[in-house]
């Protein structure tokens, strides 16, 4: 019998409360289906065998141990304020008679039908979206797949096993809490205000301060190198100073409101101002998650849809042509013009027949198929070194280097040949024996000459505004590239590629580009059958002339295109669910606030309309009340993505990016969208506000 009452109990209870536990369990039921999707995929041996499958499935892992980091947050903090708003029922059962046990066994019982519904509903949901979950992703990666739905019972248990874990915790704490009051404290706990912090104008100004330096090494980034060190510490001083703002900056604000007798002394303006100075604390707790979350949405969802929709223009500047071959000379015997023309001589015959005999033929006979022509060639040389800023140059020794790897002003050297840069950019420059062109990507170069501290001065004729390989070269590279164009490449820069530091680490590289389109080159089998051509025709003249190259890279603009799309639709799909989790976390704490703060509400707007206050008066205050703080999370959002802007570019410079203004429309659009999103869900949330206000004093 009293099983069955505790059952009862505890059904009717969430029946009573289903305005606070229905979304409670639809947001408990989404994370659960989210995280089975994204297990789903990540173990799915369909992605598996697709080239690059690899990728995608990597960022669904990643994926996986952020949904289940912010489940646990989430779901603690939403079930804190569902206890805390049925504290009083419990505090009335404790004093007609139930003692803590009694309770504990309601709680039980009510963790049981919560836990029950969140997770069966998440895992059937899983099960019956996950195909369409993978068609969809497929379609974003441009693949072709099969309509069979498959059951991973694997993720189904790892899904099971994790979410009983929270729910266990989660009832743990409940218990907990409520053993720790006595009954007049659980009878209260929901009347019980809040003094508002003390020294709010000092803390505020803190979190101005922390704010504004955080914002400061945001937009001061000017490599992908200082990105990636900077990233997380900035991410933690704009929450951590987000908060602060928020909790002391409001009560601030509410302060010089009360201040302004022509604002505080109205109807619609009173009672809301009054109201909300006493529950700051939580109140701008609330703002500041919210304001966090729409950040963490409109970041997540601008750079992955800026890198989604950019694909094809980066994988275009990166690989401007079918083949792109990057040959490592060795020293400077391998640098001599004398010798890249004969590579160039070997690569440029039609149909790959090589002008070092025997070579194209032992590559025409390993190929077994027809070789296309070659067209469109391009080939240039350059000699590529990491430097360091020392006495006014640059030092490229590699025993320096190493130890400073981490130093963010280290830059990439390379230096051209004038006949090559002028061949490339369809120009008739002319250069002295000591005067360089000088081209740094998004900055000036600041002396009058350009030094080499082990060996090397040439004076800065020109600056140049453009460059025909630093577009893409300057986008992908963790450090900044300084392009320097010669005279003559080989007494420049070719003694440099003879000294070695600590384990024969050479200090320059040099460097025979070769790239060229074929008939058929978007096909990957036609592509991959000339890469093979290609590199046996490289192999065969390395072996002809005594080891002058060390090695080839070569790249098919199909494959990579395969490759990027991999990366960039994983990050994208990524993307779109965890900013599902995101947008619902944010809309239940913007309908937990509304709610808890309408119960709050209810007394004193009881009180306003026993002296006469109207309901059209009582919702002119709400409106003020919501309109007061309602822009707030959106506008500060807004401001955080404005100055992460430079420290985002620098990392989407390194996914391939190569596109600005595409990225900052993408943001725009992002902003827009979202932003009529958020207020229909704050206006939606308002009537449940005045639904429980207005109906005070009946």
């Amino acid at each position: 019998m009293k099983l069955h009452l505790y059952r009862r109990l505890a059904a009717e209870g969430i029946r009573k409360n289903r305005r606070l536990y229905v979304p409670y369990m639809m947001a408990g039921s989404v994370m659960v289906m989210i995280h089975y999707l994204l297990h789903f995929l990540e173990s799915s041996p369909i992605i598996a065998e697709v080239r690059g499958g690899d990728f995608a499935q990597l960022f669904m892992g990643l994926g996986g141990i952020v949904i289940r980091f912010f489940a646990l947050l989430f779901l603690f903090y939403t079930n804190s304020f569902l206890i805390r708003q049925r504290s009083r029922e419990f505090g009335l059962y404790n004093v007609l008679g139930m003692d803590k046990r009694n309770l504990t066994r309601i709680m039980i019982w009510e963790s049981v039908f919560s836990t029950a519904i969140s997770i069966g509903s998440g895992l059937l949901f899983g099960v019956l979206f996950s195909k369409l979950a993978e068609l969809g992703f497929f379609y974003i990666l441009e693949l072709d797949t099969g309509y069979a739905m498959t059951v991973s019972v694997r993720s189904l248990a790892l899904t099971l096993r994790f979410f009983l874990e929270i729910y266990l915790f989660l009832l743990i704490c409940t218990i907990w809490r409520v053993w720790r009051l006595d009954p007049l404290e659980l009878l209260q706990s929901t009347q019980v205000g809040e003094k508002p912090p003390k020294a709010q104008r000092l803390t505020a100004l803190f979190g101005l301060l922390l704010l504004g330096s955080a914002y400061y090494l945001a937009v001061t980034i000017k490599e992908p190198l200082q990105a990636i060190l900077v990233f997380v510490a900035a991410v933690l001083m704009v929450i951590a100073a987000t908060y602060i703002l928020f909790i002391a900056g409001s009560v601030t604000f509410c302060r010089l409101l009360q201040k302004n007798k022509r604002y505080y002394y109205k109807p619609n303006h009173f009672v809301s101002v009054s109201s909300m100075v006493y529950r700051m604390k939580r109140n701008g707790a609330g703002l500041a998650s919210i304001c966090i979350l729409s950040t963490m949405i409109l970041v997540m969802l601008s750079c992955t849809v800026a890198l989604y929709v950019g694909d094809e223009t980066s994988v275009q500047e990166r690989f401007p042509r079918h083949i792109n071959m990057d040959v490592e000379l060795n020293g400077s015997e391998g640098l001599r013009r004398e010798f890249t023309d004969q590579l160039e001589d070997a690569m440029t015959a039609n149909a790959g027949a090589a002008a070092l005999e025997g070579a194209s033929a032992n590559a025409e006979k390993g190929s077994g198929t027809a070789a296309p022509v070659r067209k469109n060639i391009r080939t240039y040389r350059k000699v590529e070194m990491y430097g360091l800023p020392l006495d006014g140059g640059y030092s490229i020794n590699m025993d320096r280097w190493v130890m400073g790897a981490a130093d963010p002003t280290g830059r990439v050297i390379q230096f051209f040949s004038l006949e090559d840069f002028n061949e490339m950019m369809g120009t008739d420059a002319d250069l002295a024996d000591d005067e360089c062109l000088i081209y740094c990507y998004g900055e000036r170069y600041s002396r009058d000459t350009f030094a080499i501290t082990e060996g090397g001065s040439w004076r800065v004729k020109a600056q140049l505004d453009d460059f025909f390989e630093s577009g893409f070269r300057s986008e992908l590279s963790a450090m900044s590239l300084v392009d320097v164009v010669v005279k003559d490449l080989d007494a420049a820069a070719g003694a440099f590629c003879d000294q070695s530091g600590r384990n024969d680490q050479p200090w320059a590289y040099p460097e025979w580009i070769c790239e060229y389109d074929i008939e058929g080159g978007d096909d990957e089998e036609t592509a991959r059958a000339e890469a093979s051509r290609a590199g046996d025709t490289i192999e065969q003249i390395r072996l002809a002339t005594g080891a002058k190259i060390r090695g080839a890279d070569i790249n098919m603009r199909v494959v990579e295109r395969r490759y990027s799309l991999m990366m960039d639709g994983g990050l994208l799909f990524l993307g779109l669910l965890l900013s599902i989790v995101f947008v619902i976390a944010s809309v239940l704490i913007i309908y937990y606030k509304q709610i808890s703060e309408g119960y709050e509400d209810q007394a004193r707007f009881g009180i306003m309309q026993s002296v006469g206050m109207t309901k059209r008066e009582i919702r002119r205050s709400i409106n003020s009340q919501i309109l007061t703080v309602f822009f707030l999370p959106l506008v500060f959002a807004g401001i955080h993505l404005i100055f992460a802007f430079p420290l985002l570019w620098q990392l989407l410079r390194l996914f391939g990016s190569v596109d600005l203004p595409l990225f900052v429309r993408m943001a725009q659009l992002c902003f827009l969208l979202y932003g009529v999103c958020y207020a229909a869900v704050y206006k939606l949330t308002a009537g449940a506000y005045y639904g429980i206000v207005s109906g005070a004093k009946e």
